[in-house]
């Protein structure tokens, strides 16, 4: 989703060469010479078409009123920047499981052979958890709230509002309180789960 989104993501300067070089490869019309990007990048952003990184993840979440104790399972592939830039979100959200930690080596090994049966078991534990965040806007997350909305889940699932919260990232004289209220006036009409957190903030949870 990184490489597709063609949105400018912090990183290394190697990093950024990879990331300039899969595109170029992957998406050679679009990724033309490269100098256009970054204003097209910014632009992207601003309307909210940039997926959400760790960290901005982490505080949403815990702006919305969810506990250090909340069990968060990431359904993705490699991330970009590796364990360095999951660490805000692990750092606020210690219980993050993925698939590759939940089971062993040997019991992946027979999904390794398709990519689609790994993204299958993502589909599946999302599917049934108590919470879905829908982090960027690509068909895996749509599928997913799609299913959930059609399976008559307890609980909807949370769709950030990217282009709002890039303002109130971006704003460096931003208080913690007002970020908080910024989010949850935000999201009262993109997520009924707000009043329903207020009840159980002390128990475990899964998103």
């Amino acid at each position: 989703m990184v490489g597709l989104s063609f949105c400018d993501f912090v990183g290394t300067r190697e990093e950024k060469a990879q990331m300039a070089e899969y595109r170029k490869k992957e998406w050679p019309r679009r990724y033309k010479n490269g100098s256009h990007l970054w204003q097209l990048a910014l632009q992207k952003r601003k309307e909210g078409r940039c997926p959400l990184e760790p960290g901005e993840v982490a505080v949403i979440l815990r702006a919305m009123g969810y506990p250090k104790e909340t069990q968060i399972y990431v359904a993705s592939g490699k991330v970009y920047g590796g364990q360095n830039r999951m660490a805000p979100l692990r750092n606020m959200f210690p219980n993050l499981v993925t698939k590759e930690e939940l089971a062993t080596k040997e019991e992946l090994d027979g999904f390794r052979k398709h990519v689609t049966s790994l993204a299958a078991l993502d589909f599946l534990v999302c599917l049934k958890s108590d919470v879905f965040v829908m982090t960027h806007g690509g068909n895996f997350a749509k599928l997913i709230i799609g299913a959930r909305r059609y399976m008559g889940h307890r609980l909807k699932s949370i769709k950030p509002d990217k282009g709002l919260m890039s303002k109130s990232f971006g704003d460096p004289y931003m208080g913690w309180a007002t970020f908080v209220e910024d989010v949850v006036v935000t999201h009262q009409t993109r997520t009924d789960c707000l009043k329903k957190l207020s009840q159980t903030m002390t128990s475990g949870r899964t998103l």
